[in-house]
């Protein structure tokens, strides 16, 4: 790629060996360079072809530090979760942080310690992704964002793992997953282990399980012979009276039926994290 002009160190309009252009993104990618002089790809963060115009705006908008920042976070978030932002997640979080630096200085906080409590326990290691952010945050800021922020944060970093999930997916299910754990730890009058690896696997499994009924996705796997369903209630009563309230939680605030399958899958995860020795 040749260089074309920069719109800031981190941020400059080259061109590739086919002439088509793109705006990089990436630490000091466009700081001394001169128009045919050859790019340093390995220095390249992001990058979006000239012909998605919303997307170069919205970034031509953002201040150098801004660029910048994002890009140490992402970095760091790719790393720390082995994951991989695309252009679009790139572009909410630059936005997020944005907004958030604004609101940081003007001392606007936005905090819902029960919520906080929530996606801490339900998703450790992108809350921890976002600890760090905060802490790249102040240390190329200068500003420390309020704890408020790790929530919102820490929901971007979940959404990495699905492209076709929005954040808005994921607020959504975070809460309906929060409220499911709710009712199994009411069922069975206890609070659950969460850092047990049943616990991390119900977890996944109500996530997975959710986003594929918001997305109105219902085929399924091979169905289970049915007369399973009726053995697992018989050896299980205690868990299926917790799915059957589960279930009756997801008709009346969405509408939504458990399948029979649902059903097995379901008691048997609430087994596994209400036996905590097996």
């Amino acid at each position: 790629m040749k260089f074309v002009k920069n719109y800031n160190n981190n941020a400059a309009l080259v061109v590739d060996d086919e002439n088509v252009e793109w705006m990089i993104v990436g630490k000091g990618i466009g700081f001394g360079k001169k128009p045919g002089d050859l790019v340093d790809a390995s220095k390249i963060t992001q990058k979006f072809k000239s012909v998605n115009n919303d997307e170069i705006d919205t970034l031509k908008e953002y201040d150098e530090d801004i660029i910048n920042v994002t890009t140490d976070i992402v970095q760091d978030v790719e790393a720390f979760l082995k994951v991989k932002f695309n252009d679009y997640q790139y572009l909410i979080l630059a936005d997020h942080i944005n907004f958030a630096y604004k609101r940081a200085k003007e001392h606007i906080e936005f905090t819902d310690r029960a919520v906080s409590w929530e996606v801490k326990k339900l998703f450790p290691k992108e809350y921890q992704a976002s600890v760090r952010a905060i802490e790249i945050i102040r240390e190329d800021l200068g500003v420390m964002f309020p704890k408020g922020e790790l929530v919102f944060l820490t929901y971007h970093f979940v959404n990495l793992e699905n492209e076709k999930e929005t954040l808005q997916d994921t607020i959504q299910v975070s809460k309906m997953i929060a409220d499911i754990i709710n009712i199994i730890q009411i069922s069975y009058h206890t609070t659950l282990d969460d850092e047990s690896f049943n616990y991390s696997r119900l977890v996944s499994h109500l996530r997975y399980f959710l986003i594929r009924k918001l997305k109105s996705n219902n085929t399924s796997t091979e169905q289970l012979d049915p007369s399973l369903l009726k053995l697992m209630i018989m050896k299980y009563p205690d868990e299926n009276a917790t799915v059957q309230k589960i279930s009756t939680f997801l008709r009346n605030t969405k509408g939504w039926a458990l399948s029979q399958n649902d059903q097995v899958y379901l008691i048997l995860h609430v087994w596994r994290v209400t036996h905590r020795n097996n």
